[in-house]
């Protein structure tokens, strides 16, 4: 009969454990949230939730502040942000740093007075109490030393306590470590488990456990009584009152999330402390064991779970909510620590969830309180650098363990998938998807999200396999670092790019839209021949592309396939690598790895085919270009219409290329993928480089020049335009390539009833030199364009960033049929009181000003006004006509057909004004005071109607208009 042979036992220190990084996302998620949530509450004291504005821009509260309030927004932003730090200011800047202020100091004092108050609160008495002779503290003292301590901790007993258990608290520099009377009655009869468990406290202690887990329970209590129990309170007392208000259908989705973000925040930050807190049971347990403690010395008494099906499901869900293992786990644990090393599916959905609220709320507050061009990438840095150490570490660790044991090495797609639901589930709760609404306008592009996760997963767990296996060192740690380095740098590029563009596009919807094309219709006039294709290619081409260039976004594509690369530039491993011998404990010798990395030879060749597709693909569009030449007036829109065309050429020779290396690709089919891919795409803008710069000497070729000459400036220009888009989009499409084949592969092996093991080729051989060449040209090659790529976004016609009024009216279309009459009437008066009346009183100012100087003129006997009583209130004229045209449109277009009337003619009657104080156009004087009196009869025009709308608002509501007036 055959022995089964156990699999060698890995040593739990070889690899960073993550615990430490999982604690500071629990204390870093109730920091954040502490200055969030009370933000909110006391925000509603100072307007800023207070619909005033929005209204004024003729947005509707009740539509949610989604496509059509942006729209109304949007081209006004400028004006909305003034209204808003007028009317709606928000907090002041020292009570929105009160609260996290708050917050530590009293974690601070609370931390220091719980190892008294517990001390108290049990009447625990010192050791030397009840050790007369000192026997027992010799005993510790000796346990301490085995453990590694400098000295013996302080040590209280408890005699009230039975069990046979202790417990450590305190901190990590002056910890308590409190026995328990029944462990001290058996020291002597049960020396065995006295030792097993003086060693598991004293290994907490070693371990650093100490200080972690009472700093948690400190911002978890102070948490809860400073920060969580007024917010819910709040929440709840406004809730009666929102119901009645008119504007309760905007209200309810934001009431429901908000007092839903307790419920989540309280959940979630307790089962990731008990899953933190079990594992650290179990690395104190192993701790014990390594110093000496016998196994036999716990009392493991409770069963495994047995019984039916529900009450199996019930024991799981129990103990996820404790903060101790089952014996069960912890007795497995000491034999085999796979537990440790494991991915589960409850700590990645915490901490995709987690890392969510972290970068929402650190957004919302830093808006607040620092300078907004950091934000987005400082919230960014922050959640990514938290979800990578943990989540990037746990598929290491795994990983790691898989290969030493020579288990089945997880492709970490399935935690991902748990990784992205926690995003989805946190984006979810929070308002920002869905603002107003109780689902987004688009939940299905949330899908985003998730498959994000299982692409960050799946890329870190083949990055882990492939630099275990190659990694000659003699430890594991530098290439881990490295690759955790890489998935922050991906992590923070998502982050940003989802934060600041991502969900502005879901929730207006125009992601994949037609309303590029409309505008670029609008803006050039009809195409040559009428092509209604080219007008497809660049509406849905250009309008997703212009949210994915930039420099962190490009650093991110480049260290996905470079970072991978750079394996191929070590020697090949024809013996176990060195790191691996320590992981193993001794407890066996590592074995030569049987295949390390794929051919570099197959990579190269199949790159070499998609570079000459490429070209060909370049090469057509260029003959297809030189078959019709526009009109001098279109000349602009033929160049736009062929770098559309060369986009999609360079795009679909690395798609091509990407899909044969899925194919062929044995392992790491991701990693090849991707170097296979971007290595085409960087030939390919070569070879682009190479035909633009010789543009006009090939006849068949020819569509920018007409005369043969080398112009190396023009072709690099166009390149310039096109190399940061082909770049990530090669890489979406890589990604896309390797998932649909390992799709097809997985179904096909599952449908075939007699699986043939894949062939497992040896070891790489070949010329180290010059594969080590090829691949750090490569690098160099992709470092270059990521530098070259990252300046100003060439399709960007606006520097500034700012949507123009056409461009956003015709990309989210108002209906404004749809807003209701009493709504209309409120956006009436909420115009004229948020910005309109006092426009109204400058122009009566300047009326009041000019009727005293026109008097002081007729009382002194010159006739006329004084040029330096005139002069300025010219100027003002002109300032009021400058502003009313920044400032919102009237909601009503019939008011502000009349409101336009004023404009114009203050607008006139400033120049004319200023003219009249030249020589010899006194005439102008009488224009500009007809001018000026007709602008008066506008405003009174405007202002009457106005006063109507108001009336009606007021009967209505008596109260007025909703927020602070």
């Amino acid at each position: 009969m055959a022995s089964v042979i156990a699999p060698p036992r890995i040593d739990e220190r070889a690899m960073v454990a993550g615990t430490t990084v999982r604690f500071t996302l629990l204390l870093v998620l109730l920091l954040v949230s502490s200055g969030s949530m009370m933000l909110t509450v006391t925000n509603q004291f100072y307007g800023a939730s207070d619909y005033g504005c929005l209204l004024a821009a003729g947005g509707d509260p009740n539509q949610g502040v989604g496509r059509a309030s942006t729209a109304r927004i949007v081209p006004y932003f400028e004006a909305y942000q003034a209204c808003r730090e007028r009317y709606e200011p928000g907090a002041p800047l020292w009570l929105t740093l009160l609260w996290p202020a708050l917050l530590v100091a009293a974690t601070v004092v609370l931390f220091w007075c719980l190892p008294r108050w517990k001390a108290r609160r049990g009447r625990l008495v010192p050791l030397e109490a009840i050790d007369h002779d000192g026997e027992i503290r010799r005993r510790l003292a000796d346990f301490a030393a085995v453990a590694g301590l400098d000295r013996l901790p302080r040590v209280v007993v408890d005699p009230a306590a039975a069990s046979t258990s202790a417990v450590v608290f305190g901190s990590n520099r002056r910890p308590i470590v409190c026995l328990h009377g029944g462990l001290l009655a058996r020291r002597n009869t049960d020396p065995t488990a006295f030792r097993a468990v003086a060693l598991h406290e004293f290994a907490h202690i070693r371990n650093g456990d100490v200080t972690l887990t009472y700093t948690t329970i400190a911002v978890w209590r102070v948490f809860m009584a400073l920060v969580l129990l007024p917010y819910v309170i709040w929440q709840l007392s406004r809730i009666p009152t929102s119901a009645r208000s008119r504007w309760w259908p905007a209200d309810a989705p934001y009431a429901t999330r908000e007092l839903l973000l307790a419920v989540v925040m309280i959940t979630l930050v307790y089962l990731a402390r008990s899953d933190v807190l079990r594992n650290r049971e179990i690395y104190a347990d192993l701790a014990a064991v390594r110093w000496g403690a016998d196994p036999r010395g716990w009392a493991f008494t409770v069963s495994d779970q047995a019984g039916g099906r529900l009450r199996r499901a019930l024991g799981s869900f129990v103990e996820l909510w404790r903060t101790h293992p089952r014996w069960k786990l912890r007795q497995d644990a000491l034999t085999d620590p796979a537990a440790l090393f494991g991915v589960q599916a409850l700590p990645m959905f915490l901490t995709g969830a987690a890392a969510l609220l972290i970068e929402t709320q650190a957004r919302e507050y830093w808006s607040f309180v620092g300078d907004a061009w950091a934000v987005p990438t400082t919230t960014a840095l922050m959640a990514a650098g938290l979800t990578s150490g943990v989540a990037g570490t746990a598929l290491w660790r795994a990983v790691a363990h898989a290969v030493l044991t020579g288990r089945r090495t997880p492709s970490g797609v399935r935690a991902g998938l748990w990784l992205g639901a926690g995003l989805v589930a946190g984006e979810l709760v929070y308002n920002r998807v869905a603002i107003g609404l109780w689902v987004p306008n688009h939940p299905l592009v949330l899908a985003l999200v998730l498959f994000a996760g299982a692409a960050f997963g799946w890329w870190t767990a083949q990055c882990a396999q492939l630099w275990v296996r190659a990694w000659p060192g003699r430890t594991i740690r530098p290439a881990m670092f490295l690759g955790l380095a890489a998935a922050w740098l991906v992590l923070t590029s998502w982050f940003a790019w989802w934060s600041s563009q991502g969900t502005l596009l879901v929730s207006l919807g125009l992601i994949f839209g037609a309303g590029t094309g409309r505008v670029l219709q609008d803006t050039f006039g009809a195409l040559p021949n009428d092509d209604p294709a080219m007008l497809s290619v660049i509406g849905v081409v250009l309008e997703p592309l212009s949210t994915l260039e930039g420099p962190l976004i490009l650093s991110a594509v480049t260290a996905l396939w470079v970072v991978p690369l750079l394996a191929w530039t070590l020697r090949p491993a024809t013996v176990p690598p060195r790191w691996a011998f320590g992981v193993l404990g001794g407890a066996g010798r590592a074995t030569a790895p049987e295949e390390v990395l794929p051919p570099f030879r197959r990579v190269l060749l199949v790159a070499l085919a998609g570079v000459l597709t490429c070209w060909a693909a370049v090469a057509t569009v260029k003959g297809y270009m030189h078959t019709w030449q526009p009109p001098s007036g279109q000349r602009p829109l033929y160049l736009l219409i062929y770098q559309a065309w060369a986009l999609v050429a360079l795009v679909a020779g690395p798609t091509a290329a990407a899909v044969a290396a899925s194919v062929l690709a044995r392992r790491y089919r991701l990693l090849v993928t991707l170097i296979t891919a971007e290595s085409v795409a960087l030939g390919g803008l070569a070879g682009h480089f190479v035909l633009v710069s010789v543009d006009g000497c090939l006849p068949p070729l020819n569509t920018l020049a007409t005369n043969c000459q080398w112009q190396p400036g023009v072709a690099w220009a166009l390149v310039h335009m096109l190399l940061g888009y082909v770049l990530v989009l090669t890489a979406i499409a890589a990604v896309i390539a390797a998932a649909i084949v390992s799709a097809a592969r997985r179904a096909w092996r599952s449908r075939t009833e007699d699986t043939v093991p894949e062939p497992r080729p040896g070891p790489v051989r070949g010329r180290l030199t010059a594969r080590r060449l090829c691949a750090l040209a490569l690098s160099a090659a992709a470092v270059a364009a990521t530098v070259a790529a990252s300046g100003q976004n060439p399709f960007e016609q606006n520097p500034s960033g700012r949507i123009s009024r056409i461009d956003a009216r015709q990309l989210v279309p108002v209906d404004d049929t749809a807003v209701p009459d009493s709504t209309r009437r409120l956006q009436v008066a909420a115009w004229w009181f948020r910005g309109g009346q006092d426009l109204q009183d400058r122009y009566l100012t300047v009326l009041k000003s000019l009727i005293a100087a026109q008097q002081d003129a007729a009382d002194s006997g010159r006739g006329t006004i004084d040029p330096a009583l005139l002069r300025p209130l010219c100027v003002d004229m002109g300032q009021i006509a400058r502003d009313a045209d920044r400032y919102f449109p009237v909601p009503e277009p019939e008011i502000q057909a009349v409101w336009r009337t004023f404009i114009t003619q203050v607008e006139k009657a400033s120049g004319d004004c200023r003219q009249s104080l030249d020589p010899g156009n006194t005439d102008l004087f009488a224009a500009f005071m007809n001018e000026f009196t007709e602008a008066g009869k506008a405003l009174v025009s405007v202002s009457g109607r106005v006063l109507e709308a108001g009336r009606a608002v007021f009967q209505e509501k008596p109260g007025g208009l909703p927020g602070r007036e």
